[in-house]
């Protein structure tokens, strides 16, 4: 009895449901297509990539273990035996230039200060930094200095560089 009580209110609840009219549905079907926008233009047309052909016959295997003994190209070589001056402990730009000594019919000296607060007098020919410089020119504005670098292929390249004079704070 219950089972024909449920099936007749779920009938009832259905039959309201189902009038027949889709005219609403209808017209907004029909309307929908009509806004939208033209149609798409075609995507232009894609070049093909030309092909590469690698050949690797002629060039050298990157996986072969390079030699990195001086191969004497470049002429200009760093002295390896002489003894290590003091100011080629520390970098360059370690450095600093906070004057210069004359004397009377001498070459001027410059006065250079290193990181550890020691001052040092140079004169041209002396060394310093860590890239085997030689200082080859002294102003009362600065030093010239020229530095030995690795060029990468074994060999030494020559490099210029200048230390101006600087004024320390008086503390």
């Amino acid at each position: 009895m219950r089972i024909s009580l449920l099936a007749l209110i779920l009938s009832a609840v259905l039959a309201g449901c189902g009038n027949g009219d889709f005219s609403d549905l209808k017209a907004w079907m029909a309307s929908t297509g009509n806004d939208r926008p033209a149609k798409l233009e075609p995507l232009p047309q894609v070049n093909p990539v030309p092909t590469f052909q690698y050949d690797a016959t002629n060039l050298q295997d990157p996986f072969t273990p390079r030699s990195l003994t001086p191969t004497g190209k470049g002429g200009t070589q760093p002295d390896f035996g002489r003894p290590k001056q003091p100011l080629e402990e520390f970098p360059l730009d370690a450095l600093r230039m906070v004057g210069t000594l004359s004397r009377p019919g001498k070459p001027l000296f410059a006065v250079i200060k290193d990181p550890k607060n020691t001052l040092y007098t140079v004169s041209v020919g002396d060394h310093l930094g860590q890239n085997f410089g030689t200082i080859t020119k002294i102003t009362a504005d600065g030093v010239d200095i020229k530095e030995l670098l690795p060029d990468g292929n074994g060999g030494w390249v020559s490099s210029k560089a200048n230390m101006t004079l600087t004024e320390e704070n008086s503390r």
